[in-house]
C-alpha cells in the first residue's frame, strides 16, 4: 500500500503520518536537502518539512508532493527560461494549482522534444572501431599485426553518419527518465513512448553523460530549447537511491536555483545587445587573488562592468532578506570599484527599503522585488521595469542621485 499525502506547501511542513520502518529509512535516505524529515514522540510517526525544492518524491511505500508558492503558470514561465517565446506561449500552458506539478513539467520536456524533431533526427559523424569483414575507413594495421590470426575480420577505424549523437541520446535518456516516474499520467506517459519511438536506434545513456551541455551549432540549433529543458529536468530526476532492492524516484526543481537562473535569462534578453549579463563569474575580493565569490549576475557595457547583482528567492522568518544577501553585495561592490549593487527579491509580506546606503562607504545596494503570485503578464511588466532601471544605472554608474526609475519604482 502507497500512503501519498497532501500536496504540502513550498517550506511548509505535513501533519502527523505514520510510516512502517522501511519506509522511514527509505525516505530519510532519499531526501537528502530536498526535505525535512522531523521525528515526533510516537517512534513511528514523522512529519515532513518542505524546503525551497518542489515537485514530488516517490520512495516504495510513500509520494510526496511539494508545491512551489507561485503559481503553477509562472513557475512554467520560469521554467521556460531561454526557451524561445514561439516554443512556449503563457497562455495556453493548461495546468493548475491542483494539477500533478510533475505531468505537467513532462509534458512540457515532451512537447519541445517532439517539436524539435518531428521532422527528423539530427546525424552526425561518430568516430568508431570495429571489427569488419570487409575494410572500411582505416584499418588499424598494428591490430592486424598482433592478432593475425582474426584477418577475416580486421579491425577498421571509420566515422559513421549516424543519428546516436550526444543530441538525440540526451533526448532519449529525458523521455526513459520520465517514463521511469511511477505516477506518470496515462496520457502523459502515452504521449512520451509515442515520442520515444523516434529513437530506435539511439544509445541509452546515463544521466551523468549529460551534465555538461552540447555545443550549439548551425546543425542542431532547433534543438537548443528542448536540449536546454531536457537538462534541466535530468538534473531535477537525478535523484535515484537504492533502498534495498527498492528504488526512490524524484522529480524536485530548486526554486532558488530556477529564480537566479530565470532573473539572469529575462533581464539577459531585455537588456541585449547593449548590455550583457555573466552569470556566476567569480570576482577576486583581494589583492593577492585568494578569496573569490560568483556574484548572481555582473552586468557589463563591452568590457566594462557597471553593476553587480545578486538575485535572492527565499525569505527570512519575518520577511526581510538575510542579512548575508545584503553582505555579499557590499563585499562585490567594494572589490570592483563599484557604487551600487542590486539585489532583485522575490515575494514577501514584509517588503525591505528600497534602497540602503552602507554605513562609513556610501555604496548603495538597491532592493528591487518581482512579485510571482500575479499573472503571467504583470510579471512581465515588472521584469521590463526592472530591465529600464538596470539600463538607468548602467548609464550613470557613478551618481549617487537616485535614479528615475527607482523612485517611480518597479510595478
Amino acid at each position: 500500500m502507497t500512503i501519498e499525502l497532501p500536496p504540502i506547501a513550498e517550506h511548509g511542513r505535513s501533519g502527523p503520518v505514520r510510516l512502517d520502518r522501511q519506509t522511514r529509512a527509505a525516505l530519510v535516505a532519499a531526501a537528502g536537502e530536498r526535505l525535512v524529515i522531523h521525528a515526533t514522540a510516537d517512534p513511528d510517526v514523522v512529519t515532513i518539512g518542505a524546503t525551497s525544492w518542489v515537485g514530488a518524491l516517490a520512495v516504495p511505500g510513500l509520494v510526496v508532493r511539494v508545491m512551489p508558492r507561485v503559481s503553477v503558470s509562472n513557475f512554467f514561465a520560469m521554467l521556460s527560461a531561454g526557451v524561445s517565446p514561439e516554443q512556449f506561449e503563457h497562455e495556453q500552458v493548461t495546468w493548475s494549482d491542483t494539477d500533478e506539478l510533475v505531468d505537467g513539467v513532462a509534458y512540457f520536456a515532451i512537447r519541445l522534444i517532439d517539436a524539435a524533431t518531428m521532422r527528423g533526427l539530427v546525424h552526425g559523424y561518430v568516430g568508431r572501431e570495429e571489427q569488419l569483414r570487409t575494410i572500411r575507413g582505416r584499418l588499424l594495421v598494428e591490430e592486424f599485426a598482433r592478432r593475425p590470426w582474426a584477418a577475416a575480420e580486421p579491425r577498421c577505424r571509420f566515422d559513421d553518419f549516424t543519428a546516436d549523437i550526444a543530441e538525440n541520446q540526451l533526448f532519449r535518456c529525458t523521455l526513459m527518465a520520465m517514463l521511469s516516474w511511477p505516477q506518470l499520467a496515462p496520457d502523459v506517459r502515452r504521449e512520451a513512448l509515442r515520442v520515444l519511438g523516434r529513437f530506435d536506434g539511439v544509445c541509452d545513456t546515463p544521466a551523468t553523460k549529460h551534465a555538461v551541455p552540447v555545443p550549439i551549432t548551425r546543425l542542431n540549433e532547433h534543438y537548443a530549447d528542448a536540449m536546454r529543458l531536457s537538462r534541466l529536468v535530468l538534473q531535477a530526476m537525478s535523484l535515484s537511491h537504492e533502498a534495498g532492492d527498492q528504488l526512490a524516484h524524484s522529480l524536485m526543481v530548486d526554486m532558488d536555483d530556477l529564480f537566479r537562473r530565470w532573473i539572469v535569462q529575462e533581464l539577459d534578453h531585455r537588456l541585449a545587445p547593449e548590455l550583457r549579463i555573466d552569470a556566476d563569474e567569480d570576482v577576486w575580493l583581494d589583492e593577492g587573488r585568494a578569496l573569490t565569490m560568483a556574484p548572481d549576475l555582473i552586468v557589463r557595457r563591452g568590457g566594462q562592468v557597471v553593476i553587480v547583482g545578486d538575485a535572492s528567492y527565499s525569505m527570512g522568518a519575518d520577511g526581510y532578506l538575510a542579512s548575508r544577501d545584503y553582505l555579499n553585495l557590499v563585499a562585490y561592490t567594494a572589490a570592483m570599484g563599484l557604487p551600487t549593487g542590486l539585489l532583485v527579491h522575490c515575494n514577501t509580506e514584509r517588503v525591505p527599503e528600497n534602497e540602503i546606503v552602507i554605513r562609513n562607504a556610501g555604496t548603495r545596494i538597491l532592493c528591487r522585488p518581482i512579485r510571482l503570485d500575479g499573472s503571467y503578464s504583470a510579471v512581465s511588466r515588472s521584469m521590463d521595469a526592472l530591465a529600464d532601471l538596470v539600463r538607468e544605472l548602467a548609464e550613470f554608474p557613478g551618481e549617487l542621485e537616485v535614479p528615475r526609475m527607482l523612485r517611480t519604482g518597479v510595478r
